[in-house]
């Protein structure tokens, strides 16, 4: 991690060395620029490597967000559809469906720019209100068990730079924040309907149970709870 901060700091440091402030500020491709600047006839080289790092980015979020569903699943925040794991290759099928289905719809969007907004805002609110449940656990139950403790300045400063990262954008675009936390707060009723009630009449057993058997058998999967999943 710190040296992937280190690379990343050296990267906009050599960009505000090559690149003048008035033709950064009007160019959205700062890269791109830069390498015409610096590399001339392989300036062809950025977009490949950039790329290459959306690539590398999007499988790590393949990996996480995927089981993200099936533990919060696993943990009754989420419906139990999510916990179906592979039998063999213990993948979480269900969940990954899930995510594609979502990353399809959000490509229906022709303004890249307000997708990009909606998913900051929507992240780091999620990210910030995350750190300040971890917090409160410190305080509430400070004997749980923690494979890693780090000091409390660290969450705090990050909390701080998450303040900015979500207050000055909700001031300069207000619709955008608004909008993403539309998104955000659309996961309440689906939470309530679909984990919280408990007295749900026998037709909405009935179609889930259906739905559960059918992925089980379309997929190859089975259902894994929260104890099997964490001895293994």
């Amino acid at each position: 991690m710190p040296m992937v901060t280190i690379i990343y700091v050296m990267a906009n440091l050599a960009y505000f060395a090559v690149v003048p402030k008035m033709e950064m500020m009007s160019n959205a491709a700062v890269a791109a620029v830069f390498g015409d600047r610096l590399f001339a006839g392989w300036s062809w080289l950025i977009p490949v490597f950039v790329a290459l790092s959306t690539f590398g980015g999007v499988n790590g979020v393949l990996f996480t967000s995927a089981r993200l569903f099936a533990t919060g699943a696993q943990e009754g925040h989420m419906p139990g559809f999510f916990t179906l794991f592979h039998v063999d290759k213990q993948t979480p099928i269900p969940s990954l469906i899930f995510t594609c289905f979502f990353s399809l719809l959000m490509l229906t969007t022709s303004n890249v720019f307000d997708l990009i907004n909606y998913f900051s805002q929507t992240l780091w609110i999620s990210v910030g209100a995350s750190v300040v449940g971890m917090l409160w656990l410190r305080r509430a139950k400070p004997d749980m068990p923690r494979p890693i403790k780090v000091n409390l300045i660290i969450p705090y400063l990050f909390l701080i730079a998450i303040g900015f990262l979500v207050f000055i954008p909700a001031i300069t675009s207000p619709k955008d924040t608004a909008i993403g936390l539309a998104i955000l707060l659309s996961g309440v009723p689906v939470y309530y309907i679909c984990v919280k009630w408990k007295g749900k009449p026998e037709c909405y057993h009935a179609f889930s149970g259906c739905l559960l058997r059918f992925m089980q058998k379309l997929c190859a999967c089975n259902y894994v709870d929260s104890s099997e999943k964490l001895s293994n």
